[in-house]
């Protein structure tokens, strides 16, 4: 099947634009009538700024013509999540007190990317104060899997994934503290990379109040694309010091550990009792292993020594609660340290979610509390790092489990998830998420296959500290023994 300039790599529009074969009007104008097209089902993209879009398109153009320096992503239209301000468009974090929020400035990621030409026309939709693993909020309502209208495409960054995978963009700005960025790709079918921790700047990102400058613990931006060459041509352009960082420190990000797929050294971590995945995932992971090994690549099925999947997500979960309820009322922190203990008896004798004493705990701690959990945080960072002497990369599942039915029931503990028959707790789908997060590696989802009811499964591919474009580069790789991203039934039949 043809595929046209809405399918294809950012890499390969820029090299059009740059020659003039493309047009950056063109390109936004289609991009424009495709959300017109399937938005309405998806519900990915929720503001939209085309006027100022349009002449900054128009002023690309003339500056190819006249042969002026162009910058990396020079005239390249793409949409940016709800949690980034973008002067012009309003920026709501999906918070209802937010609706009426301008920004007069760009976020500095923002900033980076507009810097490079790139034109962002519009936001894609989040849940409320980015802080669920589906997108809806009570602003812009649900956003759809383009896989099946009937499952979420994940969150937070749900509608940059969705919009990716339908063709409105071809590049998109992440963020991740809960697996935001990898579960969402994942559940799409397209590859996004959290960077490591404090490479990219997240100032005027948002999910409480605009104008904080604190930079949170844990959390990270990062590009999200179809192809995985896309994710290192846009980090290029994000991973630059931040504000609080000028002018006297610089990046200077490793080269990739190897440059062909046969000589990564692999860990393949997809076993671990106190998360089991869906067996529909277990089987394209075997056919995983079982190329990579006819490529050649040293493949080894196992877990990391010297940590625990288990003990890493119990110290992510308070790490997580610290960060998260940082906002919400004294009466509230309070309540939940006061109920840790009670919870902790509690969850041996009732289906409670996994260390939900853990997050209550975390919500209260006070900064002595905090440091002591801190410390065993880096002490497990170093019992886990030390696999990356024997190692190149670690495989691990994104989640639990593929794409899931909208579920919008109040409390997340209170939810339930089926696998494989049966009912899990929501809050699961954190585990494989955890070690990468809590240790601050670089992470990459990449797709590998589809299961045998049709949904994108993704790996998890994650490096030693600050190996970021390691990890991109063995996605890259992977996709010549796996086909990539695939276009999404939505489209069958259609022009794309």
């Amino acid at each position: 099947m043809k595929v046209k300039e809405e399918y294809r790599s950012a890499s390969h529009l820029l090299a059009g634009l740059a020659r003039g074969d493309l047009s950056s009007r063109d390109l936004l104008e289609g991009s424009v009538a495709r959300i017109t097209r399937y938005n309405p089902t998806l519900n990915a993209v929720v503001a939209q700024d085309l006027e100022r879009a349009r002449q900054a398109a128009d002023l690309a153009d003339a500056q190819v013509r006249r042969g002026e320096p162009l910058g990396a992503l020079h005239g390249l239209p793409l949409t940016i999540k709800d949690t980034y301000e973008v002067p012009g468009i309003p920026c709501t974090a999906g918070v209802p007190k937010l609706r009426a929020h301008r920004p007069t400035r760009p976020a500095v990621a923002v900033s980076r990317l507009q810097e490079a030409g790139a034109i962002v026309f519009a936001k894609t939709n989040v849940p409320f104060k980015a802080s669920d693993i589906q997108s809806y909020n009570a602003i812009y309502g649900t956003t759809r899997n383009p896989w099946n209208p009937a499952l979420t495409p994940g969150g937070s960054s749900g509608g940059a994934a969705a919009s990716l995978a339908a063709g409105f963009t071809p590049l998109e700005l992440g963020s991740d503290i809960g697996g935001s960025i990898r579960i969402p790709a994942h559940f799409c079918g397209v590859y996004g990379h959290k960077s490591s921790y404090g490479i990219i700047s997240t100032r005027g990102h948002i999910t409480g109040l605009p104008g904080q400058l604190v930079e949170s613990p844990l959390s990270v931006a990062g590009p999200m694309a179809r192809y995985a060459n896309d994710l290192q041509l846009m980090l290029d352009v994000l991973a630059t010091a931040g504000p609080a960082m000028q002018p006297g420190w610089q990046q200077n990000l490793p080269a990739p550990r190897h440059e062909t797929l046969q000589k990564f050294r692999v860990l393949l971590w997809i076993d671990d009792s106190s998360c089991p995945i869906d067996s529909r995932m277990t089987a394209v992971y075997a056919d995983l292993a079982a190329s990579l090994k006819a490529a050649g690549v040293d493949v080894v099925k196992s877990s990391p020594s010297g940590v625990s999947l288990d003990e890493l997500f119990a110290c992510y979960a308070m790490q997580l609660s610290a960060n998260k309820m940082a906002g919400a009322p004294l009466a509230v922190r309070r309540f939940m340290g006061l109920s840790a203990p009670l919870l902790q008896g509690m969850c041996k004798y009732l289906d409670l979610p996994r260390h939900a004493d853990k997050f209550y705990r975390g919500a209260a701690m006070s900064y002595a509390e905090w440091l002591v959990v801190y410390e065993a945080g880096l002490q497990l960072r170093e019992a886990f790092v030390r696999n990356f002497e024997r190692f190149d990369v670690i495989l691990t599942p994104p989640t639990l489990t593929t794409a899931f039915p909208h579920d919008q029931s109040r409390f997340m503990s209170l939810r339930r998830i089926s696998v494989d028959g049966h009912h899990r707790p929501y809050t699961d789908m954190f585990m494989w998420i955890a070690p990468a997060t809590l240790i601050g590696l670089p992470a990459t989802s990449a797709p590998v296959g589809i299961t045998s009811d049709g949904l994108p499964v993704n790996v998890q591919i994650i490096g030693a500290p600050y190996e970021d474009k390691t990890t991109i580069r063995f996605a890259e790789l992977l996709a010549e023994i796996t086909g990539g991203f695939l276009v999404p039934p939505l489209n069958e039949g259609s022009d794309a």
